[in-house]
């Protein structure tokens, strides 16, 4: 446990080439790439609601983006290339990761419901203007 709390443990440029989790990892990576995808078609097509489809957009990029960062910080791992390998970068991704679906999750209902209120005011103002022939 000492080990994780000091930064030598995170800056060491070539770490322990006995890296034990790299199927675990290229499963993982691949899960959110293939989630990505699966929420872009969800998203695109089966997905009604105009208000979440908007607010909704940029997650399913962020996700195949996460899963091809943790698949080159796996190649870079596995290959053994100093100061690319090191753990900060893993730490720094997970960080980014959880910071991007965490304010997802908190944001997301405040941000609806601010939309959906402006678009029914602006629905009401629409019924005073001519109709388009």
């Amino acid at each position: 446990m000492d080990r994780f709390l000091s930064l030598k443990y995170y800056f060491i440029p070539l770490p322990d080439p006995n890296f034990q989790f790299t199927k675990l990892t290229l499963l993982i990576g691949l899960l959110l790439i293939l989630c990505g995808i699966a929420f872009g078609i969800y998203r695109k097509k089966y997905l009604k609601d105009p208000i979440a489809k908007k607010i909704l957009k940029i997650y399913p990029g962020r996700l195949r983006l996460y899963g091809f960062l943790l698949l080159l910080l796996l190649i870079v791992r596995e290959q053994g290339i100093p100061y690319l390998s090191m753990r900060i970068w893993w730490f720094i991704l997970l960080a980014f990761f959880l910071y991007t679906f965490a304010g997802l999750a908190l944001k997301y209902r405040r941000e609806y419901l601010k939309r959906a209120s402006r678009a029914k005011k602006n629905q009401v103002r629409r019924k005073y203007l001519p109709k388009k022939k």
